[in-house]
């Protein structure tokens, strides 16, 4: 899901999908707002393997919804999801823009949901008791992170869960202080899969690496980095130690000198963000 704004940072994502994927078919839904021909020829080029559908928006309650901080009204096209895509779809996983894929996705794919209708990583940031408190909510529970969700498409389309959380939003405009995120956790309070963090591997997991362990803790680069909170990769004031990742596949989209030059990144400062990615590597920070 993304706007014109954000159409180079898709073709970054994508561009790291294909990278680290294995002999896999991998079919992409992009669901577009204000994203022409132009752009998203420009984004196929950029990533061959992979066969992308891409659905257009306009005129949605959904694009009606304020942006939120950092983040784009596009997000709000998540919640549309079970309008939008064909019926015939099983599973989905959804990945936010500001994201990094280093490996295949596949074994996320083949997750068992164990009967709930989404998998998600818990959100480090947020304390569950006071989200529960806020909205009224039993007290025991684990709060996510949007970001990646791995959905079973027919539970969505069976209780709603996505078109509930919109409802909130529009009946409640402002309630919500991480907006969709919010949204989706309400509704899905209690019926939800918590997935280890490798798979949305998000800034706040640096500040207390011991605590967030992923399954594999050998794992020197988590399997899907997220670049929470304002400070993105293609900021100068940048200090995330795999930003470097986001650099090294945007150099080969079409994109690369637009945002450079949008963001004012010098090649010294592309020299700091490899160096500190390659001393991440030789110092083994485990996870």
């Amino acid at each position: 899901m993304t706007d014109a704004n954000y159409a180079p940072h898709l073709a970054v994502l994508l561009k790291s999908i294909e990278t680290s994927k294995g002999a896999e078919h991998v079919r992409v839904h992009a669901i577009l707002d204000g994203v022409n021909a132009t752009l998203l020829g420009q984004i196929r080029s950029a990533v061959p393997k992979l066969d992308i559908l891409d659905y257009h928006v306009a005129g949605h309650p959904a694009l009606d919804l304020p942006p939120l901080l950092q983040i784009s009204r596009a997000t709000y096209l998540r919640l549309i999801m079970t309008e939008v895509l064909p019926d015939d779809i099983a599973r989905i996983i959804y990945l936010d823009i500001d994201m990094i894929v280093t490996r295949s996705l596949l074994p996320l794919w083949r997750t068992d949901l164990k009967g709930r209708p989404c998998g998600a990583v818990e959100d480090p940031g947020v304390d569950p008791a006071i989200f529960a408190q806020t909205y009224g909510l039993k007290r025991e529970g684990l709060y996510f992170n949007a970001g990646m969700l791995l959905i079973d498409m027919k539970a969505a389309h069976q209780n709603g869960f996505l078109s509930q959380a919109l409802n909130q939003l529009i009946a409640n405009p402002g309630q919500y202080e991480f907006a969709d995120q919010d949204a989706l956790n309400e509704v899905l309070w209690q019926d939800w899969l918590p997935l280890d963090p490798k798979w949305n591997y998000q800034r706040e997991h640096l500040y207390k690496p011991k605590r967030y362990v992923t399954a594999d803790p050998k794992n020197r680069v988590p399997e899907v980095i997220h670049f929470t909170e304002s400070e993105k990769p293609w900021k100068s004031k940048e200090w995330h130690p795999y930003a470097w990742l986001y650099w090294h596949n945007l150099k080969n989209t079409p994109f690369f000198s637009i945002v450079r030059q949008r963001d004012s990144i010098s090649l010294p400062r592309l020299a700091k963000f490899w160096l500190k990615y390659r001393l991440t590597l030789i110092r083994k920070i485990r996870f």
